[in-house]
């Protein structure tokens, strides 16, 4: 008798009962079926004893020479029906969601969050509206052109204040509603049905930040910007958090910096300085994708805890304004949030006046509904890939994905002077706004700055334009 150990278990096994290889393993497969059976029914008796009686019970088998044995295996094709492959891919979606709002801190604010100035005051109150948007609760925009707003009074409302945006041509009110009028389909009954197209509540919008966790994976294998995009002088806007202007990587920049928050506020810098360190950023391990470019950066976030931002819509339509100004030839907005009417109007008029604007299409997973402003038609919509160029896990998907860049494990500026790793949608934006102003040449007709930029493409995925990779990947 001889033993093998296999997982600890004993398997006793009598010489006399060996036969030719090929009777050995027929046995063996007899053996191991009535054996998980046995197991089963009767786990209190011993293994040894167990495999000893399954032997005793197989049959002698008279041996048949290996070389004599022709078994001819059919082919088997196996083939999933179309439909069950979409919905397979369907729920791998839907638990790549879930499994996001299981890390993400993000998902855990709570429906109504107070915003504190540093003497902790509070500024304003933010709340889970319809949808599970946020907004600051009970205040809606209106897009009037010196109108009667006596109508206002209908609903109660306060005016809080009167913004006008001469680059723009918009001029806007901004008032609270009682809780009673707090919703679209209550004021539309009282106010007159023309501005309701031009009426929008005051949401809240996200800088990009990565999935919580996510960069304790990826770091493992980066890389950086290895060449700048070109040398122009270009006038480059970003609507992000604060940039940290006194970091080393922007000992050489030239930064003009805003900020539309109230001076009582705490300003974020960390995701505002990680942008602008691909566009402008120089260090011995940093090439800036513009070198000779001016940043124009607007600071419109406030600190919601240690890993969220919010902007107030209000305050990202006063920085286009004020980009638009400046005359900068692209702006980005590494931020995404809901569709609003007083949004895509000011996106539509920032580009009636002649500037583009590259947004991330966000960081919420395949299955997510459309973002905004990057699903938005006029704007360019960046989605990130990392060196493999396969493309970001969190990367939402559809038609308004425009175009694909390294956004994966970069090396960037951070916060408190520091280099580190950043991976998300947003890092990619950089990078395609860097191609606009160097290759758009002046033009500022999304249908034709993409043309111009598709001679620079990387075709991924499928052949042509696709909901994951867009056009393709834009690279340096």
């Amino acid at each position: 008798m001889h033993s093998s150990n296999v997982n600890s278990i004993e398997i006793v096994y009598n010489e006399e009962t060996i036969g030719d290889p090929c009777m050995n393993y027929m046995k063996l497969a007899v053996l191991l079926v009535l054996l998980g059976c046995i197991a089963a029914q009767a786990a209190d008796q011993r293994i040894n004893k167990a495999i000893r009686n399954i032997e005793d019970r197989i049959p002698d088998m008279r041996n048949i020479p290996i070389d004599s044995i022709d078994i001819k295996q059919p082919p088997i094709e196996m083939q999933m029906p179309e439909q069950a492959l979409e919905d397979v891919q369907q729920r791998l979606k839907e638990l790549d969601v879930a499994a996001l709002k299981t890390l993400d801190p993000l998902q855990n604010l709570p429906k109504e969050l107070p915003i504190m100035d540093k003497a902790g005051q509070t500024v304003l109150i933010e709340k889970e509206v319809e949808d599970g948007w946020r907004a600051v609760a009970n205040q809606w925009l209106l897009m009037l052109d010196n109108q009667d707003i006596d109508q206002l009074n209908k609903v109660n409302a306060v005016i809080i204040k009167k913004t006008e945006l001469q680059s723009l041509d918009m001029a806007l009110v901004q008032f609270r509603v009682p809780n009673e009028f707090d919703s679209l389909s209550v004021l539309k009954k009282h106010l007159p049905a023309e501005w309701i197209k031009q009426l929008g509540r005051n949401h809240i919008y996200e800088a990009n930040s990565d999935p919580a966790g996510e960069q304790l994976v990826v770091q493992e294998e980066g890389l950086k910007i290895q060449k700048a995009v070109c040398g122009k002088s270009v006038k480059v806007g970003l609507i992000d958090t604060g940039v940290e202007e006194s970091h080393q990587a922007f000992s050489k920049a030239s930064i003009q910096a805003k900020n539309f928050m109230s001076e009582d506020i705490s300003v974020p810098t960390a995701h505002g300085t990680a942008v602008a360190g691909l566009l402008i950023g120089q260090h011995d391990e940093l090439v800036p994708l513009l070198p000779n470019a001016t940043l124009y950066a607007a600071s419109v976030f406030y600190p919601r805890n240690e890993y969220s931002q919010g902007a107030a819509l209000i305050n990202l339509v006063q920085a286009l304004d004020w980009l638009v100004l400046n005359n900068v030839s692209v702006i980005n907005m590494s931020l995404t949030g809901p569709e609003n009417p007083i949004l895509q109007q000011a996106i539509e008029r920032t580009g009636d006046k002649g500037t583009m604007i590259v947004a991330a299409v966000g960081n919420e997973g395949p299955a997510s509904q459309p973002l905004y402003p990057a699903a938005y038609p006029e704007v360019i919509g960046a989605t990130a890939v990392d060196k493999k160029q396969q493309i970001y896990r969190w990367a939402n998907q559809g038609d308004y994905v425009d175009f694909a860049a390294l956004g994966v494990s970069v090396l960037t500026a951070r916060a408190s002077n520091q280099l580190g790793r950043e991976s998300g949608t947003s890092i990619a934006a950089p990078v395609i706004s860097s191609f606009v102003a160097c290759y758009a040449n002046g033009l500022s007709e999304k249908e034709n700055v993409v043309t111009e930029l598709n001679k620079q493409v990387i075709d991924l995925g499928r052949a042509g334009k696709d909901k994951v990779f867009g056009n393709g990947l834009l690279h340096p």
